[in-house]
């Protein structure tokens, strides 16, 4: 697992109400992180392992070295 901290680029993102008033009650039950972003990011992650285990992201090799 790496240790250094990765450079990020902050991105807005636009949810419904309705969205972050569900992800407001999953901070509250504490069990997908303790902040809204927070369960945001823990969601994300798992919907793109789930993703990549399903098969529904590859990616592909176009004989290029990367």
């Amino acid at each position: 697992m790496a240790t250094e901290k990765a450079e990020t680029d902050r991105v807005p993102v636009t949810l419904a109400l309705s969205t972050i008033a569900y992800m407001e009650r999953l901070v509250r039950q504490g069990t997908h992180g303790t902040s809204v972003p927070g369960v945001a990011r823990t969601l994300i992650e798992e919907g793109i392992r789930l993703a990549i285990k399903d098969g529904l992201l590859a990616i592909r090799d176009n004989g290029k070295a990367s």
